[in-house]
């Protein structure tokens, strides 16, 4: 499976204790659809992995959320193992988050959408991606030049949302349209 059809849960850069063990980083941890035998895609997060670029699936053998994500893989025996492959990306097939109540819609789930102005049919750009500041969600919109804004994922700036039509509309901020 391609990575463009898979979502990001997050990556790893360390190993855990010395049985193969590993250090998951989540961008969701409260949520999360990480569990015992869930398949995940690993792609390496630069060369020092020796992940295929491609991606590779593993299973989890056992995950344990605390201060830390400790998980184990089913395919990964022991510390060796683990110093091998990471650092890596960590990628899940999107067909196995739950099925979400009408109205509702995972973050993930806005990435390529198009963005259009408010109250136009003016396509501004692209959501490319999205991350949590600790005060809020906030969205990655690529332009159609070379511009990308970041803005907090609020209703005053994104105020309707329309995933089966494939699109959201923006309220442009004022300190954009003084950059034009």
């Amino acid at each position: 499976m391609k990575k463009e059809q898979l979502v990001e849960m997050g990556f790893c850069m360390k190993p855990h204790g010395i049985k193969g063990g590993f250090t998951f980083n989540l961008t969701n941890v409260e949520d999360s659809v990480l569990n015992k035998k869930t398949k995940i895609t690993l792609f390496p997060k630069d060369k020092k992995s020796s992940l295929d670029p491609n991606g590779e699936t593993f299973t989890i053998k056992s995950i344990a959320f605390g201060n830390k994500v400790i998980s184990y893989l089913e395919e990964i025996t022991d510390r060796n193992g683990v110093e091998d492959i990471i650092p890596f990306e960590i990628f899940i097939d999107r067909d196995l988050f739950p099925e979400v109540e009408e109205d509702e819609f995972y973050l993930s789930d806005l990435v390529g959408l198009n963005v259009l102005v408010d109250g136009t049919e003016d396509v501004y750009g692209k959501v490319s991606d999205f991350y949590d500041n600790t005060a809020q969600i906030v969205l990655v919109v690529k332009g159609q030049g070379k511009q990308v804004q970041e803005l907090p994922f609020i209703e005053e700036f994104f105020p309707e949302v329309n995933i089966e039509e494939g699109y959201l509309t923006m309220v442009i901020p004022s300190f954009i349209e003084e950059k034009k």
